[in-house]
Protein backbone atom coordinates (compact mmCIF):
# COMPACT_ATOMS: atom_id res chain seq x y z
CA UNK A 1 0.00 0.00 0.00
CA UNK A 2 3.00 2.31 0.40
CA UNK A 3 3.08 3.25 -3.28
CA UNK A 4 -0.54 4.47 -3.13
CA UNK A 5 -0.30 6.47 0.13
CA UNK A 6 -0.15 9.88 -1.56
CA UNK A 7 -3.27 9.24 -3.63
CA UNK A 8 -5.19 7.67 -0.75
CA UNK A 9 -4.35 10.47 1.67
CA UNK A 10 -5.35 13.09 -0.89
CA UNK A 11 -8.74 11.45 -1.53
CA UNK A 12 -9.50 10.83 2.14
CA UNK A 13 -8.53 14.35 3.15
CA UNK A 14 -10.68 15.73 0.34
CA UNK A 15 -13.62 13.71 1.71
CA UNK A 16 -13.08 15.41 5.07
CA UNK A 17 -13.74 18.77 3.48
CA UNK A 18 -16.67 18.16 1.19
CA UNK A 19 -18.78 15.41 2.75
CA UNK A 20 -21.34 14.85 5.47
CA UNK A 21 -20.41 13.89 9.03
CA UNK A 22 -20.77 10.13 8.47
CA UNK A 23 -18.30 10.15 5.57
CA UNK A 24 -15.96 12.48 7.47
CA UNK A 25 -15.80 10.03 10.38
CA UNK A 26 -15.14 7.13 8.01
CA UNK A 27 -12.41 9.08 6.22
CA UNK A 28 -10.81 10.03 9.55
CA UNK A 29 -10.88 6.42 10.71
CA UNK A 30 -9.40 5.28 7.40
CA UNK A 31 -6.58 7.82 7.66
CA UNK A 32 -5.85 6.57 11.18
CA UNK A 33 -5.61 3.00 9.91
CA UNK A 34 -3.43 4.12 7.01
CA UNK A 35 -1.01 5.99 9.29
CA UNK A 36 -0.52 2.93 11.49
CA UNK A 37 -0.07 0.46 8.62
CA UNK A 38 2.21 2.23 6.15
CA UNK A 39 5.76 3.47 6.40
CA UNK A 40 5.83 6.45 8.75
CA UNK A 41 7.92 8.57 6.38
CA UNK A 42 5.46 7.99 3.51
CA UNK A 43 2.47 8.81 5.71
CA UNK A 44 4.16 11.98 6.95
CA UNK A 45 4.99 13.12 3.42
CA UNK A 46 1.46 12.42 2.17
CA UNK A 47 -0.20 14.28 5.04
CA UNK A 48 2.08 17.28 4.67
CA UNK A 49 1.55 17.42 0.91
CA UNK A 50 -2.23 17.08 0.94
CA UNK A 51 -3.43 18.47 4.25
CA UNK A 52 -1.26 21.17 5.77
CA UNK A 53 -1.79 23.74 3.01
CA UNK A 54 -5.47 22.92 2.39
CA UNK A 55 -8.03 25.74 2.50
CA UNK A 56 -10.57 23.79 4.54
CA UNK A 57 -10.22 23.91 8.33
CA UNK A 58 -11.48 20.34 8.82
CA UNK A 59 -8.89 19.00 6.41
CA UNK A 60 -6.05 20.83 8.18
CA UNK A 61 -7.34 19.65 11.56
CA UNK A 62 -7.48 16.02 10.41
CA UNK A 63 -4.04 16.23 8.79
CA UNK A 64 -2.58 17.74 11.98
CA UNK A 65 -4.13 15.00 14.11
CA UNK A 66 -2.70 12.20 12.00
CA UNK A 67 0.63 13.98 11.52
CA UNK A 68 0.95 14.06 15.30
CA UNK A 69 0.42 10.30 15.37
CA UNK A 70 3.17 9.79 12.80
CA UNK A 71 5.58 12.10 14.62
CA UNK A 72 4.95 10.21 17.87
CA UNK A 73 5.62 6.90 16.09
CA UNK A 74 8.89 8.08 14.57
CA UNK A 75 10.18 9.85 17.72
CA UNK A 76 12.00 13.17 17.81
CA UNK A 77 15.53 11.77 17.73
CA UNK A 78 14.94 9.91 14.49
CA UNK A 79 13.06 12.82 12.91
CA UNK A 80 15.80 15.32 13.63
CA UNK A 81 18.61 12.99 12.60
CA UNK A 82 17.16 12.41 9.12
CA UNK A 83 17.82 14.29 5.90
CA UNK A 84 18.02 18.03 6.28
CA UNK A 85 15.42 18.71 3.57
CA UNK A 86 12.87 16.40 5.22
CA UNK A 87 13.50 17.92 8.64
CA UNK A 88 13.07 21.45 7.29
CA UNK A 89 9.85 20.49 5.53
CA UNK A 90 8.47 18.94 8.71
CA UNK A 91 9.41 21.92 10.86
CA UNK A 92 7.85 24.35 8.36
CA UNK A 93 4.67 22.28 8.29
CA UNK A 94 4.48 22.10 12.07
CA UNK A 95 5.02 25.86 12.39
CA UNK A 96 2.26 26.48 9.86
CA UNK A 97 -0.11 24.22 11.79
CA UNK A 98 0.86 25.84 15.11
CA UNK A 99 -0.03 29.25 13.67
CA UNK A 100 -3.37 28.12 12.24
CA UNK A 101 -6.33 30.29 13.17
CA UNK A 102 -8.43 27.26 14.11
CA UNK A 103 -7.83 26.17 17.70
CA UNK A 104 -8.27 22.43 17.09
CA UNK A 105 -5.65 22.49 14.35
CA UNK A 106 -3.14 24.13 16.66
Amino acid sequence: MDHKVDEIACVLLQKMGDSNEFIQKAADRSLGIMVVNVTSARAMTALMASGVQHRNVLVRKCAAKHLLTVVEQIRAEKLLSGRRHNTELLVCSLVKLAQDRHQDTR
